[in-house]
């Protein structure tokens, strides 16, 4: 009888609309979690019974699926180090272990940046699960293997310099010296002259000076002479009359620009870009041994472009222009020894390390996944999500790179539950819930009458 039928169809409602209110009630749960996704209940109805051929009779509805709603939360600023938030898309890859109840070396996702040290160093959230990301090889250069965030706090062994860059515009207007360079009297055989410091491998620094003067031979070409205190140098210094070591000349070489200005390179990197110096077999670097005791090491100078950590060349160089002679930039890659003084993480998810002696060092890059179906991932708890079939395979690498976001630290992503909306919800769930009520109650005093017809 299709009254019975009207009965199932009301409890069918009640029950959909008790599973809607429980999304509108978990999702105003979680309005103040941080980085929590609102849920969306969506029905679909029951279609069982054919009265005859032209004519169906629906038997209610059902909870069709709930559906995550994935659009970017706001950013609020913390101030915290290790709080890092998600701008775009994404998620942080984090490996569970046994002290949380997961799978050891098992991998969630999450958008919730809530992190901390342990007491080993590494990057984790309060239930102990560790922060993915690419750390840096002895090279500078990032791993292509995932692994466990860790930041050590010990301090940094001196460095000893093996590469000076210096861009400098040499002014070609400069006249051509008749005396050659002499280190007795440098700044009277020399058009220009600027300083750089570099360190041996004990952390001591020395200050080399780079004289230039212009080539009696050739257009446009300029040599370098790279000079430091004599009494720095080991063996016997040379000395002037009145007894004064005189500066020891530990490199030198030739500059010989294009027609545009520009330095002509005659290296090539290993990718086959120019380059100034030799970096693959150093073939153009200069030996020097300080009179410290300390190991002897080779520099190369570099007035060239510069090769960044990521391996890619800078467009500064040096030139040779009608414009005054100047140094435009300077740098080496030795230091002194250094204790970590503070961490910062940038956009593109680089875990860097600033040091007492002024280096920054990057430490790593932040793990970014993201997959092809964000809605197929599944809800774990602890505002982490786990991969299924639906979801896909998550595509793993740094921010900023494919369709994957930045990382901003000292913030964190605010849950994306609209409470104005919620409320909305929450009053059409609870009519409905009313409505179905009332078709139950109705065909309830339906079958009264029916039963009723007897009397």
């Amino acid at each position: 009888m299709a009254i019975h039928y009207a009965l199932f169809s009301g409890v069918s409602g009640l029950s959909v609309n008790t599973d809607s209110m429980g999304v509108i009630s978990n999702n105003i749960a979680n309005s103040n979690t941080r980085a929590f996704k609102s849920d969306r209940a969506e029905f679909e109805d029951l279609l069982a019974v054919n009265l005859n051929e032209f004519s169906q009779l629906g038997r209610g509805a059902r909870l069709r699926s709930i559906t995550t709603n994935f659009t970017q939360g706001a950013l609020s600023h913390t101030g915290g180090i290790t709080d890092m938030a998600i701008q775009g898309e994404g998620f942080f890859v984090m490996r569970t272990g046994a002290s949380d109840g997961g799978d050891s070396g098992g991998l969630t996702y999450t958008r919730q940046g809530t992190f901390r040290f342990d007491r080993d160093g590494y990057i984790s959230d309060v239930h102990g699960k560790k922060l993915q990301g690419f750390l840096t090889g002895a090279d500078g250069k990032l791993e292509t293997r995932m692994q466990d965030m860790q930041v050590s706090t010990t301090s940094i062994a001196p460095i000893p310099t093996t590469r000076v860059a210096m861009n400098v515009n040499l002014d070609l207007r400069e006249p051509v010296l008749i005396e050659e360079f002499d280190p007795r009297k440098p700044n009277e055989t020399s058009n220009y002259a600027s300083t750089v410091t570099i360190y041996d491998n004990f952390g001591q620094s020395h200050q080399a000076t780079i004289y230039f003067a212009k080539d009696k031979n050739e257009t446009n070409s300029w040599n370098w002479y790279a000079t430091i205190d004599g009494a720095e140098i080991k063996g016997a210094p040379p000395y002037d009359e009145l007894g004064r070591p005189l500066p020891a000349v530990i490199g030198k070489g030739k500059i010989t620009y294009d027609e545009t200005g520009k330095p002509v390179m005659p290296f090539r990197t290993k990718e086959g870009k120019p380059s100034f110096i030799d970096v693959m077999e150093q073939s153009d670097a200069h030996e020097i041994q300080f009179a410290n005791g300390s190991a002897p090491q080779k520099i190369q100078f570099n007035f060239g472009p510069v090769e960044d950590e990521n391996g890619r060349m800078g467009k500064t160089t040096s030139t040779s222009l009608a414009a005054r002679s100047s140094t435009l930039y300077h740098s080496q890659n030795g230091s002194e020894a250094g204790y970590l003084k503070s961490l910062k993480v940038d956009q593109e998810g680089n875990l860097r390390a600033v040091y007492t002696n002024g280096l920054e060092r990057r430490l790593g890059a932040i793990a970014m996944a993201t997959f092809p179906s964000p809605g197929g991932l599944q809800k774990t708890g602890q505002n982490c999500y786990g991969q299924t079939y639906r979801s896909g395979e998550p595509s793993v690498g740094v921010p900023q790179t494919g369709t994957r976001g930045s990382v901003y630290s000292a913030s964190l992503e605010e849950s994306n539950v609209d409470l104005a909306s919620q409320f909305v919800d929450m009053i059409t769930t609870q009519r409905g819930f009313q409505a179905n009520s009332k078709t139950i109650t109705t065909s309830d005093s339906m079958l009264e009458e029916i039963i009723g017809l007897k009397r």
